[in-house]
């Protein structure tokens, strides 16, 4: 099964990966901000969890959401194959996370996530060899600004891959997936604000309303009713 995982984060980052460039930083962020949504359906199917109606409010004020956020930048023309390739990375990403959940009941998570990205870079080191060879990929790139690029793959490996990922799969067992999921929420406002400073990047209206849809949608989603049921308990035994 951990092969079954690598194989869906492998296809995650090569949709990431390839949607990414296509795309402005606030548009890319908003449009994965839809994986929460993507993380409730899959983890009704694969886990059993339940599915509420208010999914489907979460899931059509989402579409709109990503809808609205696609046409945000209409003036610039925004590539629709970027938002195809970037809805993919979010549709694999919440796959991941429901199988690394199911995973981790009888794994380690420092043996899941050694073995986890093990293979995922041994799946990704095969791809490139395959688009080498079609010419897709030239090894010969990675020697421009060899020092600096390689800083960079290293930053981005340690941070936000390794680091990152092996803290959520931490907590995966012990909150709910929901829960989890929705917190990503915050990586779009965060995006954004940084795309303004290193990229000078301007968020438009409808950027905004875009992520405020999808941060509604994401809502609802969340399980409320247990929470506020969780905290009526905890002070009737007080």
């Amino acid at each position: 099964m951990i092969l079954v995982s690598s194989l869906v984060l492998f296809v995650h980052f090569l949709s990431w990966f390839s949607g990414v460039p296509k795309l402005d930083v606030g548009v890319t962020a908003v449009t994965f901000a839809s994986n929460p949504i993507f993380t409730a359906i899959i983890g009704f199917l694969v886990l059993g969890e339940s599915f509420k109606k208010r999914y489907l409010l979460a899931i059509a004020a989402s579409i709109l959401g990503i809808y609205i956020t696609f046409y945000s930048g209409s003036e610039k023309g925004v590539n629709l194959r970027g938002i195809i390739e970037v809805l993919t990375a979010s549709f694999f990403y919440s796959t991941y996370m429901v199988y690394s959940k199911r995973n981790r009941v009888s794994l380690n998570n420092g043996v899941y996530t050694f073995y986890l990205n093990l293979f995922t870079c041994i799946l990704g080191f095969i791809a490139i060899c395959i688009m080498s060879l079609f010419g897709s990929f030239q090894f010969s790139g990675l020697q421009t600004g060899l020092v600096e690029n390689w800083k960079v793959l290293c930053l981005l490996a340690l941070l936000p891959s390794i680091l990152g990922h092996t803290l959520m799969i931490y907590c995966l067992p012990k909150y709910n997936l929901n829960f989890i999921s929705c917190l990503k929420l915050l990586s779009p406002l965060s995006a954004s604000v940084m795309a303004i400073f290193l990229f000078g990047e301007k968020i438009t209206d409808k950027l905004v309303i875009g992520f405020l849809l999808v941060s509604t949608g994401v809502l609802f989603a969340l399980p409320w009713h247990k929470v506020k049921f969780k905290g009526l308990r905890k002070k009737q035994l007080s």
